[in-house]
Parts: C-alpha cells; sequence; structure tokens
C-alpha cells in the first residue's frame, strides 16, 4: 500500500492533513477528560450528602438506643429518634445515587467528546486517505503487469477531464488507433500521476 502521493506538493498536504487530524484527535481526547473530570467532581456535593446523611444517622441510632434504657418510657421516646435514623439513612442513600448519576453523566459526556470528533475524523480523513492509498497502489500494480500501459492509457481517456488528455496528447484518439507508443506513454502516465502512484522511469512495457 501507497501512503502518499509520488507528487510532492500533493504529498505534503497529505502530511499536513495526516497531522492536523492526529492534533485534532489528541487535543479531542484531552479536552473530553478535562470536561469528565470537572463534571466528576461535582460529585463531591453528593459525597457530602451521604457523609452526613451517615453521620446523622449514626448520631440518631444511637442516641435512640441510649434513651430506649429509659425505664418504662424508653421505647416511645427513642422511636422517634430511630425513625430521624431512617430518614437520614435515605439521605445518605440519596447522596450516593447522585454520585452515580454524576459519574455515569461525567463518563458518557467525555467519551462523546472524544468519539465524535473520531467518527468524523474517520470520514472526512481516513477513508479518503485508505482510499486513496488502494487506488494508487492497484494503479502502480497495474502499471507493472503486461499492457499495463495501454490499459492506463485507456482509463485516463475515460476518466481524466479532456483538457489535461489534450494537454499530453493534442489528437487521443488518433494515437489510440495508430498505438502511438509516445502518446500511450503520456496517457498512462498522466493517469499514474493522477492517482498518485509511483512510476519507474523510462517507457512503462
Amino acid at each position: 500500500m501507497q501512503p502518499y502521493s509520488s507528487r510532492p506538493v500533493h504529498a505534503a498536504l497529505q502530511v499536513l492533513w495526516d497531522l492536523a487530524a492526529i492534533a485534532t484527535l489528541v487535543v479531542a481526547v484531552w479536552l473530553s477528560e478535562q470536561v469528565r473530570a470537572a463534571i466528576a467532581s461535582l460529585g463531591g456535593f453528593g459525597q457530602q450528602i451521604e457523609d452526613a446523611g451517615s453521620g446523622f444517622a449514626t448520631t440518631l441510632s444511637g442516641a435512640g438506643d441510649a434513651l430506649a434504657q429509659v425505664p418504662f418510657v424508653g421505647d416511645g421516646v427513642a422511636q422517634p429518634f430511630r425513625d430521624a435514623s431512617g430518614s437520614a439513612g435515605d439521605l445518605a442513600a440519596a447522596g450516593t445515587a447522585l454520585q452515580q448519576s454524576v459519574e455515569a453523566l461525567a463518563s458518557a459526556v467525555g467519551v462523546a467528546l472524544w468519539l465524535l470528533p473520531a467518527m468524523f475524523l474517520v470520514l472526512v480523513w481516513l477513508v479518503p486517505r485508505i482510499r486513496f492509498a488502494l487506488r494508487a497502489a492497484g494503479t502502480a500494480k497495474v502499471a507493472r503487469t503486461e499492457g499495463g500501459r495501454d490499459l492506463l492509457a485507456l482509463r485516463a481517456l475515460v476518466a481524466q477531464p479532456a483538457a489535461r488528455v489534450l494537454a499530453v496528447v493534442p489528437d487521443p484518439a488518433r494515437a489510440l488507433r495508430t498505438g502511438d507508443a509516445a502518446a500511450m506513454d503520456a496517457l498512462a502516465a498522466l493517469e499514474l500521476r493522477a492517482a498518485g502512484a509511483r512510476q519507474r522511469p523510462g517507457r512503462m512495457p
């Protein structure tokens, strides 16, 4: 597979695009981590709620147990504290749930911030780069086969703009009919250049 064009200017642009794509992905990953950490830090509020609820629950439960030791009225006096301890436990559970929700949100946003740019790069950068590499390699392979020059010349006549064809071969129809070797070489070279494929010096077979 040929990753870069044989044309220096085109190859330089491809290198710049590759560097820009890699830099974009690196920045997206870094930014996603920063945003994820910032959102996850909001979970500290949930941790505070959980700690406060757990502390209240422990304190009220202890007070209820102590009051329960009072003769005759202990259980009646202790029950409100026990109920309040249960409510404090619910508060602690809410704090835990808040932490989990914040962490899930942070993870989802973090993934989205790097995944969406990555998908965009696949569509506008990676797929065209792979398509170019396959085309260049395939064209170069054709050029190395017997009769490859004539096949590439025909491809140039069909696929290349007429202005480009006429610029290298003023009368391509006549050249095709007569089998003009120089014209066929020129047309095949035009197709190779258009594909960005490397070619051997001199006339192709």
